[in-house]
């Protein structure tokens, strides 16, 4: 499980739930109405504060079960990878995630509309004939959430 993934999954319990990273511990923090109540180490496992008030938190067996999931995900595989747009003639490459076509048009990620790709994607782009683009003139941007 990714950080991304975990913090979307405990804040879709409850919006009283707040995830962030601590600067320096690199902690995966979770609050409940502003309190500390538990968090995943860099290494394989989560810590609980305050047993018997985490156990009466709306969601608490939902919400250890995420925390498990995570700590037991490798380190390497928590952190997302980073995504990029291909920017060619003043547009961005897209594309359509049902017929995989890919075409030049704005940067907005759809349901059916494809715009940030990851380097691995962007180097299956280049081998694709089908796509018509000097690689050495693109622009790749970094993609920020």
């Amino acid at each position: 499980m990714k950080y991304s993934e975990a913090k979307k999954a405990i804040e879709a319990l409850s919006s009283k739930y707040s995830v962030n990273m601590g600067k320096f511990s690199g902690y995966f923090n979770i609050k409940y109405k502003g309190l500390k109540i538990a968090y995943v180490r860099s290494r394989y496992n989560c810590k609980v504060c305050y047993e018997h008030y985490f156990k009466n938190l709306p969601f608490s067996n939902k919400l250890y079960m995420i925390l498990s999931e995570l700590a037991m995900t490798p380190l390497d595989e928590r952190i997302d990878e980073k995504k990029y747009r291909v920017r060619a003639f003043g547009k961005y490459l897209n594309l359509n995630v049902i017929t995989s076509d890919v075409f030049l048009s704005d940067n907005t990620n759809t349901e059916h509309f494809k715009t940030d790709f990851t380097i691995k994607e962007i180097d299956n782009f280049k081998q694709r004939e089908d796509i018509p683009l000097d690689w050495d003139k693109v622009e790749l941007e970094e993609e920020h959430d």
